[in-house]
């Protein structure tokens, strides 16, 4: 019923809307040839009054007046258009002249401007008709005037003179389109009146038939069309005479047609002929229901379940009423039940995983074959919950804890052992899978053991590769194809400085010291990048800016196909060895020179003490002939004071000239003094011998209490060759100074080395002049400390090279001049050997500082 008057509904509105379109239609029409009409009349007035103001400017010069004024014309045309009617209560006649490029209204329906009567000019000035007729155009226009309102005008120019002169005649288009709406209204009434009195006579004639075709649809819907089974009406001929919609869409699509098809065609069996009776026998009789497999729509093959009615017609069969229920997804659900058994006891077979079936209580239900192999029990063994006896003793409590004491569903991997005869085992991967039934109830456990034994034996091989690359002393990084580092242990970090965190992911370059050229690293990445190994030293620069040598092996890594994936570095830092090797060759070097100057020294000393004793003896000879000679010229003198005594002239003569008096009293003079200087040079000789031999003793194994104004001393009578034509030395020892616990030798040696270094300094500074600088050597107390310092007046260092002054061989002399090790070793000597300190004060071109603290020990007891 409500459907029935929904449409009626529908055909009601549908006929309300015919009827409005057609009279609005109509409506229309009548309109656009009203406003057509109009648009001649208005065109055709303004025509007229144009020309009549031409032909009124023309009759008044042919009248014989010389001049006719403006406002005379325009009085005549004014009055011209006050005795026409526009017939219109809106029509409006405009006259308008061009003034400085705006519209100045002259006439408004034949009335001057100024006319209380006339309108507000103002209103009109963006009038767009008089525009256009100003300009020099005639026409029609529709659309807002000056004021705003829809009109429909006409405009032409006027020629009076000199000047534009524009007329307008216009009418408001609402006044025209008024009467037609009013008119439409009325037609729409009418016909909606008609309209709902037909559909009433309609439906109280037509109620009874339809209600009875409804009531006939209804039942009919109901008891075939809305059945969700395949209902069929087969003639004598096998025929299909009547087949409902769900029949329609399962055998033949939506769009297709079963009427007059043999239903036998449908059915996907063998059988011979078509009538009733082949379907009676594929279908199998009247009450009897099989699944009998038919072709659907688009080639597919369900499975229906058929129930049959025989239709008898004066005692022989006439037609055949088939019902049938669509099985297709039962048969195919109890199929893939079977394929699925099927596969999955294939794939449980052939499974490289052990799995096993249990039920709630973990009674063993199912074993496939590689559970067997990894336990090596039968299934008699395992049977009940006897698999758990195969899990190794420590691991059932896991089993118990993640498996049988749980809540709810266990999803978590867990790594166990499973025993497998004579005492060994093997590492599973052990998970479990709920099973639930067709209620979805849990029926039981899926258990799965993945055997991870060489996966598990690979870990435990890494993490000792990886405890004892962790724990080498050695650098090992690791990178990949780019040079970018994706591991270091943590003697790199040790090592440079750089955190793990701050070095995966940047390339080694963050480790250059600046002291290799790019070609050293090209050759180094040729020879990797070629398969090689490349092996050599590299001087890198740690994160505080510090320099180290690093003796590196670096090689690349392959994967098992041999493909090159990376390269992996392996570096020990060698910079103390490096140190301690230049002090032994150093040692060694002075070593070898002390026993050669022990040597010389003692083949010096030999002759020495020959000659200082000859000396010494004639020195005392010389006095013995001195006094000898001067009784001699005592002789002399009295012989030649005495002639009375000596007679004899010639013996005189020759006594006389037996003794040179001048030579006499030069050699007096002089040979004392020779003998003097040759005693000072024959001293400063054995001192000389003395130091070197003291410089030359085989280093002390000890610390022993040393003076250190020796020290000082020994070392600057060793130099002196290295300063006398450089600098003037100045030393100012503290004669109190208490006896310094040290290594005699070594803190020589540091002491030597700062001697050298000002005066190769001062050198460098005065190099190409005649002057000298001065080294000033002090030393004194300061507190718990022996303080020794060494100034020069030489070049000075920058910063940048006094933060470096101690680096292992960084030196700014030129080649040949230094090795770079004297002040490292001096660094080493004091802080190292003697926990001391050591200090640089310098200002670059001015001169250097350096400042030695050796800490004072307790003297012991005598």
């Amino acid at each position: 019923m409500q459907g029935r008057n929904r449409r009626v509904f529908f055909l009601l509105l549908i006929m309300v809307g015919l009827v409005a379109v057609v009279s609005m239609y109509a409506t229309r029409l009548l309109f656009d040839t009203a406003v057509a009409e109009e648009r001649v009349r208005l065109r055709e007035l303004v025509e007229s009054q144009a020309g009549l103001a031409v032909e009124m400017g023309w009759m008044a010069q042919g009248g014989g007046a010389a001049t006719v004024s403006k406002e005379a014309l325009l009085g005549h045309l004014g009055r011209a258009q006050r005795r026409f009617e526009l017939k219109s209560r809106s029509g409006e006649f405009l006259v308008a002249r061009l003034d400085d490029g705006k519209p100045r209204y002259l006439l408004i329906n034949g009335m001057p401007v100024d006319a209380a009567d006339a309108g507000t000019p103002s209103e009109r000035a963006d009038d767009e008709a008089m525009r256009r007729a100003l300009s020099g155009e005639s026409g029609t226009l529709t659309g807002p005037d000056g004021r705003g309102i829809e009109v429909l005008a006409a405009f032409a120019p006027m020629a009076l003179g000199d000047g534009a002169f524009g007329l307008v005649a216009k009418i408001d288009l609402e006044q025209i389109r008024a009467p037609f709406i009013r008119a439409n209204l009325q037609i729409f009434g009418v016909g909606l009146v008609l309209t709902l009195l037909c559909t009433y006579l309609f439906l109280k004639v037509s109620e009874p038939l339809i209600s009875g075709l409804q009531l006939s649809e209804k039942n009919y819907r109901d008891l075939v069309e809305g059945a969700n089974n395949l209902i069929l009406r087969i003639n004598g001929a096998g025929e299909i005479t009547f087949a409902n919609s769900f029949a329609r869409d399962f055998l033949a699509g939506r769009d297709g047609e079963l009427l007059g098809d043999m239903l036998m065609s449908y059915f996907d069996v063998p059988a011979e002929g078509g009538g009733l009776d082949a379907v009676v026998e594929v279908i199998g009789g009247q009450g009897r229901r099989n699944e009998i497999p038919v072709r659907m729509a688009e080639g597919r093959v369900g499975y229906v379940s058929w129930t049959v009615k025989l239709i008898m017609d004066q005692g022989r069969p006439a037609e055949l009423l088939c019902i049938g229920n669509d099985a297709t997804r039962i048969h195919k659900a109890n199929q893939a039940q079977k394929e699925s058994e099927e596969r999955f006891r294939g794939l449980a077979k052939a499974s490289p995983v052990a799995i096993i079936i249990t039920d709630i209580a973990g009674n063993l239900l199912y074993a496939n074959e590689k559970m067997h192999e990894l336990t090596r029990a039968t299934a008699v063994q395992l049977a009940g919950q006897g698999w758990l006896n195969s899990v190794h003793r420590e691991d059932r409590k896991l089993v118990w804890k993640h498996w049988l004491e749980r809540v709810g569903p266990a999803t978590d991997k867990v790594e166990l052992r499973l025993m497998s005869g004579n005492g060994e085992f093997v590492w599973v991967l052990w998970q479990v899978v709920e099973m639930g039934n067709a209620r979805g109830e849990a029926a039981g456990n899926i258990h799965t053991f993945t055997d991870i034994t060489e996966i598990k034996e690979a870990q435990m091989a890494m993490s000792r590769l990886t405890a004892a690359i962790d724990q080498a002393a050695e650098m090992i990084v690791m990178t990949d194809l780019e040079g970018v580092m994706t591991y270091v242990n943590p003697a790199f970090e040790a090592v440079s400085g750089f955190s793990r965190h701050e070095a995966v992911g940047r390339t080694p370059g963050i480790l250059a010291g600046g002291e290799h050229r790019p070609e050293f690293f090209a050759d180094m990445w040729k020879t990797i990048t070629g398969g090689e190994v490349w092996k050599g030293r590299i001087v890198n620069r740690r994160k505080n800016g510090e320099r180290y040598t690093l003796e590196s092996s670096i090689g690349p890594i392959r994967n098992h196909a041999g493909e090159l994936i990376g390269f992996v570095g392996v570096g020990r830092d060698i910079t103390r060895q490096l140190v301690v090797e230049s002090q032994l060759r150093q040692s060694q070097k002075l070593e070898s020179i002390g026993e050669l100057a022990a040597g010389i020294a003692h083949e010096i000393n030999t002759p020495t003490q020959y000659v200082t004793s000859n000396l010494q003896f004639l020195s005392d000879s010389c006095g013995t002939y001195s006094k000898a000679v001067e009784r001699c010229r005592e002789l002399v003198r009295f012989v030649a004071e005495h002639p009375d005594l000596f007679p004899d002239e010639v013996f005189r003569e020759r006594a006389a000239s037996a003794l040179d008096e001048e030579e006499m009293a030069y050699l007096a003079e002089d040979v004392p003094n020779a003998l003097e200087e040759s005693a000072a040079g024959l001293k400063r000789i054995a001192e000389i011998v003395r130091s070197i031999k003291q410089l030359a003793h085989p280093g002390e194994l000890a610390k022993a209490f040393h003076d250190l104004n020796e020290i000082v001393r020994n070392a600057i009578t060793v130099s002196t060759n290295e300063w006398k034509y450089v600098a003037g030395m100045e030393f100012a020892p503290d004669d109190s100074l208490a006896p310094v616990f040290c290594l005699k030798g070594e803190v020589g040696q540091v002491v030597l080395n700062l001697i050298v270094n000002a005066a190769h300094a001062i050198e460098s500074r005065l190099k190409g002049s005649d002057g000298q600088g001065i080294i000033t050597i002090r030393t004194r107390a300061e507190g718990e400390y022996a303080v020794l310092s060494v100034t020069d007046t030489g070049t000075g260092m920058s910063p940048e090279v006094a933060a470096k002054a101690f680096d292992p061989f960084f030196t700014t002399k030129e080649v040949g001049k230094g090795t770079g090790q004297g002040l490292a070793i001096a660094h080493n000597v004091v802080v190292g050997m003697h926990g001391g300190r050591i200090e640089i004060d310098t200002v670059e071109g001015q001169g250097t500082t350096f400042t030695v603290r050796l800490p004072f020990e307790e003297l012991p007891a005598d």
